[in-house]
Order: C-alpha cells, then sequence, then structure tokens
C-alpha cells in the first residue's frame, strides 16, 4: 500500500487520534460508563483500522486491551492504578507499533509480557484483583443486621440511638453512625428512620430490612402546605415524604414524592396558577390509586423552539422536535457525505443515538435531524464506531448551530510546503521594502537634482522630466508594497491557523506524569489547565513539550510537601497546579505555578557556593531574582541524591533553554510558604521574529526585540554601570561604540556596547547548522530581507562568554 493512498492516511490521521484520546481518558478520571465507553470505542476503532490496513502487530494488541476495557464497561472490572497502567503501557507500545508501521513499513509484534498481563486482566486472573468483587467484613455485616432489628424499636424508644450511633462508628459506618445520631433530635422522626432503613438496604443486612408503621398524613398535609411556598421549602417537604414513605415501604407514594421533589426544581418561576393546580393535583393523587392526575396535570408545557432551530428544522419536524425537548432530549444536526452507502451507514448509528425527526437539503449534502438524550461525548464515540473514516457521517452539530462549513484532509508536508512558500515571500517583501527605503537611493535622486541645476537649459529639461517619470514609479512601488505588506499581515494570519493547534493537546500529556511523579513521591496533587482551547502554533508546541513536563516534575519533587506537612501549615492535603496558556496580542504567555513550599534563597545560594559557582563576595549582592536565576544553570540541582524524577540538574535548564529558542523568556516569582511561579512570554510563532539590528566590527547582529529594555548614549549611562562591549563578547577587535542597548535577563539588566544600532525587523529564523548549536550568545540565525544571514544573539547566554564587565 503506498503511502499516498487515502486509507493509509486516514490511518495515519485516526489512529493519532484514537490513542491521543486514548491517554487523555486513562490518565485522567475515567471513572463513569460514559467515559469507559468512549475508552472501548476508541481502541475498537484502532483494532478494527489496524485489521483494514493489515497491521496484525497492533490489530492483535488492541484486541487484548479491548477485552480489558470491555469488562470495564460491562461493570465486572474497575479502572484502578494497576489496570490504568496496563492499559497505558498497552498505548505506549500501540505508539511505537504505529511509528514502526509508518516510517518504515514493519508491523512490529507487540510485546508478550504486555499481552500476557493484559490476558491476566481481561480473565480475572491475580494480576487484575480489581475484578473481583472485594469481600464484606464479617462484623460489618452482623452489625447491619443488628440495627435493621432494631429499627422498629427506635421507632417507639429514639433514646436507643446514640448507643447504636457509637456501636456504628465501632464498626467503620460513619454514615449510620451519623443518621442514628440525628433520630432524636429530628422533627420528623418517621422520615429520619426512613433515611435510616434506606442506608441499611445498601449494607448486606443478611436478611430483608422490616418496614415501620404509620401513615403519611402529616408529611403529606407539610407538603401540601409547602406548594404555596418557595421551591426549596417544597423541595425538603417532599424528602422529607418520600423518606417517611420508604419507611413504611409504600413505594406508589413514594414515587409520588420524589416527582414532587423533581417537580420542584422544574417550575422555576411558573405563574401562580401552576401552583394551584400542582396542589389540587397532588391532593387528587394521594387519594388515587394512580399518580396519572399528577403526571398528567403538572408536566411541563413544551419548550418553544429558538429561531435558529425552526429555521433549520423542516416545518413538519417542529412539533416533534418540541415534544422531544420537553422529554430532556437535545436535537443533532447529522451531515451525510456523498458516498453512495452514506445511508446504509448511518443507519446503524440513528437506531442506537436517537429518533430521527426529518432531513433537509440536497442528496450530496442531505442532514438528518435526531433527537437524542446521549451525552455529546458518547454520540461523537458512536458516530466513530459506526463510520471510522469519517467520509459518510461527515459532521455531527446542535441543530441551532451554523451549518457545518465543508472540509478536506490535506497532507502535512504539502501544508509544511505552502508554509515555507509564505516565508520566502515574506523575505522577499523585505527585501523590496529595503530596496525602496535604501538610503542610497534618496541620495542618487539629491545627486540628479544637483546635476540638473548644472546641466544646460535642454538637457536639464530632459532630466527633470525622466527624474519625475522615476520619481512616480518609486511612488507607485511605495503604494503597492504598502499594499503587498497589509496582504501579507493577513497571509501570515492565514497560515497561521493552518500549523496552529489547541493548547489542549499538549497540556493532555501532563496528567499522566503528574500522576506517576506524585505517586513514586505519595503526595496528593491536582492539576488545572486554563486556556485549553487557546491555540498555539506547531513550533511552538514542538518547543515546549518537553519543558512543560520539567515543570510538573520540578514542582512535585521541589516545590509541592507531603500531605502531613500541608496540613500541619494549613493547607489543604491535595496540592494544586495551575497551568494558564493566554493568547495576547503577538505574544503567547505561558502561566504555571503551585501552592507549595516556595524557593528557598538560602538552599540556593548555599547550594552556588558550595559547587563555587559564584563567590562569597559576590552571594551579599544577589538579588532576588539573580538568586533566581542560579536555578537555570545546567546542571543545578538543590537535592544531594539523585532519584528516578530530580537530582541530576536538566529541567529548568531545558525550560530556559526552550525559551531562548522560541525567542522569549521566562521569569520566576515566588513567596516562602505560599509557592511558585514561571512565566514564559513567548511570540506567537517560533519561525519569525522582531529583533533589533546592531553593528559589531562592521558586521550585523539581531538581539530579541522582546528583550530590549531601551536604547541611549553612552554618556546618558548611570555612573557606576557596568557595561560589556558587544565586541568583547565576540572576540571581535575593539571599536568604538556609539550607542548602549539594555537587554533584559534573569540576572538583571545588561548594558551592551555597540558599534551601531539599526533598524527594528523581522528575522526569518532557520535551522541552526550543528557547529553553532552549541556556541554561546548564538541563539539563531535568520535572513535579511535583502538574504543577508545574521545570527540572533542570546542575551542570556551571553554570559558564558562575557568578559569582566568594566564600570561606566
Amino acid at each position: 500500500m503506498e503511502a499516498d493512498d487515502p486509507l493509509w492516511q486516514e490511518f495515519a490521521a485516526e489512529t493519532a487520534e484514537h490513542l491521543d484520546a486514548l491517554e487523555a481518558g486513562l490518565a485522567g478520571d475515567a471513572a463513569g460508563g460514559g467515559a469507559v465507553d468512549v475508552l472501548f470505542r476508541a481502541m475498537h476503532s484502532l483494532k478494527g483500522m489496524s485489521s483494514a490496513i493489515g497491521a496484525h502487530g497492533i490489530g492483535t494488541l488492541a484486541h487484548k486491551a479491548e477485552d480489558v476495557l470491555g469488562l470495564a464497561r460491562a461493570g465486572r472490572l474497575t479502572l484502578d492504578p494497576a489496570v490504568r497502567a496496563a492499559l497505558l503501557a498497552a498505548v505506549d507500545a500501540l505508539r511505537g507499533q504505529r511509528l514502526a508501521l509508518l516510517e518504515r513499513r514493519q508491523d512490529l509484534p507487540p510485546p508478550a509480557t504486555l499481552l500476557a498481563r493484559l490476558g491476566a486482566l481481561a480473565e480475572g486472573r491475580p494480576e487484575a484483583p480489581a475484578a473481583v468483587a472485594p469481600r464484606e467484613d464479617p462484623l460489618r455485616a452482623t452489625l447491619a443486621s443488628r440495627l435493621a432489628d432494631e429499627l422498629p424499636r427506635l421507632q417507639g424508644e429514639p433514646g436507643r440511638a446514640p448507643r447504636l450511633a457509637a456501636l456504628a462508628r465501632d464498626g467503620k459506618l460513619p454514615r449510620l453512625a451519623l443518621l442514628l445520631e440525628a433520630i432524636p433530635a429530628a422533627r420528623d422522626p418517621l422520615a429520619a428512620l426512613g433515611r435510616l432503613r434506606r442506608a441499611l438496604m445498601l449494607l448486606p443486612a443478611g436478611e430483608p430490612v422490616p418496614r415501620l408503621k404509620g401513615d403519611l398524613r402529616a408529611q403529606a398535609e407539610a407538603t401540601c402546605a409547602a406548594l404555596a411556598g418557595p421551591r426549596a421549602a417544597l423541595a425538603r417537604a417532599a424528602e422529607q415524604l418520600a423518606a417517611a414513605a420508604d419507611a413504611l415501604g409504600d413505594e406508589q407514594a413514594e414515587l409520588l414524592a420524589r416527582q414532587i421533589q423533581d417537580l420542584a426544581v422544574r417550575l422555576g418561576e411558573e405563574p401562580a396558577q401552576r401552583l394551584d393546580e400542582a396542589r389540587a393535583a397532588f391532593a387528587a393523587a394521594l387519594a388515587a390509586p394512580s399518580l396519572a392526575p399528577l403526571t398528567e396535570r403538572l408536566r411541563p408545557a413544551p419548550p418553544p423552539l429558538t429561531p435558529g432551530l425552526a429555521a433549520a428544522l423542516p416545518p413538519s419536524a417542529h412539533a416533534r422536535a418540541a415534544a422531544a425537548m420537553a422529554a430532556g432530549r437535545r436535537i443533532w444536526r447529522l451531515r451525510l457525505g456523498p458516498l453512495p452507502t452514506a445511508e446504509a451507514i448511518a443507519e446503524p448509528f440513528l437506531g442506537r443515538a436517537g429518533e430521527v425527526l426529518g432531513s433537509a437539503g440536497p442528496p450530496e449534502a442531505l442532514d438528518l435531524f435526531l433527537a437524542s438524550d446521549l451525552p455529546p461525548a458518547e454520540l461523537a464515540a458512536l458516530r466513530a464506531e459506526a463510520d471510522p473514516d469519517g467520509g459518510a457521517l461527515t459532521d455531527l452539530t446542535p441543530a441551532d448551530a451554523p451549518p457545518p462549513a465543508p472540509t478536506m484532509r490535506v497532507r502535512q508536508d504539502r501544508i509544511d510546503a505552502v508554509i515555507a512558500l509564505e516565508a520566502e515571500l515574506r523575505a522577499a517583501a523585505l527585501a523590496l521594502g529595503e530596496a525602496i527605503a535604501a538610503p542610497q537611493a534618496r541620495s542618487a535622486f539629491e545627486e540628479l537634482a544637483a546635476l540638473q541645476a548644472a546641466l544646460p537649459p535642454g538637457t536639464a529639461a530632459r532630466l527633470a522630466s525622466a527624474l519625475e517619470r522615476l520619481r512616480a514609479a518609486t511612488g507607485a512601488a511605495e503604494r503597492a508594497h504598502g499594499r503587498l505588506s497589509i496582504a501579507l499581515g493577513q497571509l501570515d494570519e492565514a497560515v497561521l491557523e493552518l500549523r496552529v493547534m489547541p493548547f489542549a493537546s499538549l497540556a493532555m500529556r501532563l496528567p499522566r506524569v503528574l500522576r506517576a511523579t506524585a505517586e513514586a513521591q505519595g503526595k496528593l496533587v491536582a492539576l488545572e489547565v486554563v486556556g485549553e482551547e487557546v491555540q498555539i502554533d506547531r513550533s511552538l508546541s514542538d518547543l515546549l513539550a518537553d519543558p512543560l513536563l520539567h515543570l510538573v516534575r520540578n514542582a512535585v519533587d521541589h516545590g509541592i510537601e507531603t500531605a502531613e506537612e500541608r496540613i500541619a501549615a494549613g493547607k489543604p492535603a491535595t496540592a494544586r497546579l495551575l497551568l494558564v496558556a493566554e493568547r495576547l496580542p503577538g505574544r503567547l504567555v505561558l502561566s504555571f505555578s503551585d501552592d507549595g513550599r516556595g524557593i528557598d534563597d538560602a538552599a540556593v545560594l548555599s547550594r552556588a557556593l558550595a559547587r563555587r559557582l559564584i563567590s562569597a563576595e559576590a552571594a551579599t549582592r544577589l538579588s532576588q531574582a539573580e538568586i533566581h536565576a542560579l536555578l537555570f544553570l545546567p546542571g543545578f540541582s538543590t537535592r544531594d541524591a539523585i532519584s528516578e524524577t530530580s537530582g541530576r540538574g536538566v529541567g529548568l535548564d531545558v525550560v530556559q533553554d526552550a525559551a531562548r529558542r522560541a525567542g522569549g523568556a521566562v521569569r520566576v516569582e515566588s513567596k516562602p510558604g505560599q509557592g511558585t511561579r514561571f512565566v514564559l512570554d513567548l511570540p506567537l510563532t517560533a519561525a519569525m521574529q522582531p529583533v533589533l539590528l546592531v553593528e559589531a566590527g562592521g558586521q550585523p547582529y539581531a538581539l530579541p526585540a522582546g528583550r530590549v529594555e531601551a536604547v541611549m548614549r553612552p554618556e546618558q549611562v548611570s555612573p557606576g554601570q557596568a557595561i560589556t562591549t558587544l565586541e568583547a563578547v565576540l572576540h571581535l577587535p575593539a571599536a568604538e561604540s556609539s550607542a548602549i542597548v539594555l537587554v533584559r535577563r534573569p540576572a538583571g539588566l545588561l548594558a551592551l556596547a555597540v558599534e551601531r544600532v539599526g533598524r527594528r525587523t523581522d528575522l526569518l529564523l532557520k535551522p541552526l547548522h550543528p557547529a553553532l548549536a552549541g556556541t554561546p550568545g548564538v541563539g539563531g540565525v535568520g535572513v535579511l530581507g535583502n538574504g543577508e544571514p545574521v545570527l540572533l544573539l542570546e542575551p542570556d547566554s551571553l554570559e558564558s562568554a562575557l568578559p569582566a564587565a568594566q564600570p561606566a
């Protein structure tokens, strides 16, 4: 099968999405049935696509993992940490098999040990303890039986409840203890006993829980009276009635009370006559053997269709749609593709998804409208299962949303080619702008004007006419360049949309790392991500993947305390990590914070002194920002012992290196006992960066414009300010400096003397040659508009090349 075969392309794209969904679900808190269904369907689709393409190795492993998820889906297996770990190992192995298949056309067999591990889980052997129902403690069962026997006696002797509550606490039944303690002071003893009876029914008492004796007259009257009051009071009264009805074993009255409790929430701001109708219907229902009077009289009126929904649906479907919405179902639009078999593929999906209300549109773009009570995620999973290729059921959206725009899949290499051409076009436009604005052109006009004055009249007139035409052509070129610049700005935005991805796709990798790191150290940590919808450039995503992982590990290793330490400090036992992505004009700002112990400046200084990174005299003069800058030095760590995740001194230097290569900066904010915050301020794309051109040794160099604090003349520098010449840093012959550029660094401002300051421009970055990759002070290489290469200097790493700075 060739790489450009449509089925091969679909396999590459869809399997990546399924594996991402599986990892996100398994690393998160997938516990509910709907979440497990999504995991099962993703693995099922992965198995089916592998079989279709002949990848038997992937299909075999996916089938074993599907068996495990099938047991979890049926409720016979719990996704405990051991089961999750096995399934995550399967996802990792599937990624490796997929990569080998796509890159080398090699269908790798699954690891035998992993197949055995999954097989043990699927068969309920000791490797899968979650598949075996936990055995009940016989003492608890005996205590539950005794409490069930005591229930009728409590109705006449509520004073016995405290002694029984003490027994329940000793038997590790705290909920029963609370219910027993509430009985003596309860306003409605029958309802309190009803709640206790319901709790006892959930325990293995070994015999039926007895019913109590009495009637519901008092509770029913209280509920009737509450119909005229606030909805909250009505809900409380109905709940009391339901508990009392449960104590007496009156299932019909209990069901009626639960309906009243539900109606108290759903009636909302209904008119007063609706409450009068409710009171009458409720009283009639209590006396009648059937609940029909209540359910029919109090059924809410169908909600009106929204203008968007009414316009989208065919008129014949309006009434059915209103009835479906009244029943709590949602209306969806399903777009069928042009495949001849689209309707046949859609049929099994529609049979499981809900009720078809109608259709609209031409056959080549037919829209089906259906009412469904399934959650959106489950509905999407059903669609993916019915049509893994996406060629038949092309889109599924809420019916009142705008109709979906046509979509198409494009190979990544073609998108990359468009991006590269756009970059070359921008470079050519920069060259054109520089040529138009070149000072040589203006001086040439001045020289020609002076020459005109010295020529004979006839020749001067001819030269004047030529000059006028030349000025007109230059003006037209300037106007065309202006229009080109505007169009290029719009093209930049359009191309950026081709290469962006949601920040969620980057953040989804973090929960799994956090879980593993926290569990290894016995810490309780929760991660919250804000700004998952923010779109980021793919080049930035590749740069930030490792730094974010290092920030998570660093926070758990160094910042977060143990649960005992946090409780002793008055903090919640579970620590909180907050990752925020924010897109500002021309910038992407990522903030990663924890509520841990903060940075111990004294410990950082002590370690720096021990490793002779600074002198004792210099340590006394360091500001807090300069102390924090020491954390980013390669190999620096405050840990004495090396563990699996820390102590090697690799981590924060990776974060700073990524920020530098992206043309941004990282800063640290920390308060002892309150936590630490890392802020990465980055350009929107790592391919084009705004820079300030400076000159040294007759050659241009670039400084990141976002790092330049100010440009001043030498005489404006404060006395005593340490100044370093750019020639000295670059080991060039000394030259007279005409300007001082102040550049921001984590350790403070750097005053850099330069021979000349040029203009501010956008620099198109190119891949850095390996021979320059490790050079201190070199952050990249770019191409100016005239095609001339220029080195991008990195102010932070210039420190390793700096000679002793001289005071001004």
